[in-house]
């Protein structure tokens, strides 16, 4: 630094010419510095991203529970209740009185099967349209047919038609081959020629071959029935009902005083299902 009035002195002395290096050690200091900032914040970042958020595990049961496409994994599924062997009985009593109410044995109700008497009822909310639904009807349904002919289990359909836009017109289609006594079998037509990924639109002329395959006997009949408008306001009046109670997925079962939402293993449905056999009996 030069000061003021004083001669200048053209060779620099020897602090002024450590300056530069001091500059150039500072600054890759703060190179260094500003560096480590960065990587600080994407580290953090980074980890943030990592966490699920709070509500994954509900995240996971609602999507399950309607119209995800992709088939669930046995890990998830274990994830979201890896502590329970069966589903929990609920203890609140207006949730309880609202379960209770669901079972109707009703002995002229074609979209049931299993004794009237069964000690145990599932009642079932599904959709012709819903790809769970159709690995529950593929995977589950099978498994508890042992059940349902030993009189230990019946099982109620009801139709919560909502997945695509022709999801009402499949539920109508059941409806009116239950009239003629063969619900489950154009249930399982219908089924057995959906893939487990897809979310399969329907036409009349499709349901009413599905309805040949079921055995319905009289097809104009069917036709008649599917179409009508009492057909109609029954599905909708059926998806009011559900939305009602909280039921907004499919699949979705009621047993016991216990509710399974979305897609579960057979294990958990079937020892839900034999410990309310087991309390019966007592």
């Amino acid at each position: 630094m030069t000061l003021p009035n004083s001669p200048t002195v053209s060779t620099a002395s020897p602090r002024s010419e450590r300056n530069p290096l001091v500059l150039i050690m500072a600054l890759l200091l703060l190179i260094v510095a500003t560096l480590l900032i960065v990587v600080t914040v994407i580290l953090v970042r980074d980890r943030s991203l990592a966490q699920p958020p709070q509500s994954a595990v509900e995240m996971t049961q609602s999507e399950a529970g309607s119209s995800t496409a992709q088939k669930p994994q046995s890990t998830q599924t274990q994830a979201q209740t890896s502590h329970e062997e069966v589903a929990p009985a609920h203890t609140d009593s207006e949730a309880l009185a609202i379960i209770r109410a669901e079972p109707h044995r009703d002995p002229t109700d074609g979209q049931a099967k299993g004794s009237v008497d069964a000690p145990v009822v599932l009642v079932l909310y599904s959709d012709f349209g819903c790809p769970y639904c159709t690995l529950f009807a593929k995977e589950i349904q099978p498994q508890l047919n042992d059940l349902i002919d030993n009189g230990t289990l019946r099982v109620e359909w009801r139709d919560l038609a909502q997945v695509t836009q022709t999801s009402p017109l499949a539920a109508q289609a059941g409806r009116a081959a239950a009239s003629q006594g063969r619900f489950w079998e154009f249930h399982d037509a219908v089924y057995a020629a959906a893939g487990p990924s897809e979310h399969p639109e329907y036409t009349e002329s499709k349901l009413i071959d599905f309805a040949r395959a079921a055995g319905v006997p009289d097809i104009e009949a069917f036709t008649a029935e599917m179409t009508s408008q009492a057909t109609v306001q029954a599905v909708q009046k059926s998806r009011e009902h559900a939305y009602s109670i909280g039921v907004k997925g499919t699949p979705f079962a009621f047993i016991g005083d216990s509710v399974i939402s979305g897609y579960r293993d057979i294990a958990y449905i079937r020892n839900t299902i034999t410990e309310y056999a087991k309390q019966a009996a007592r």
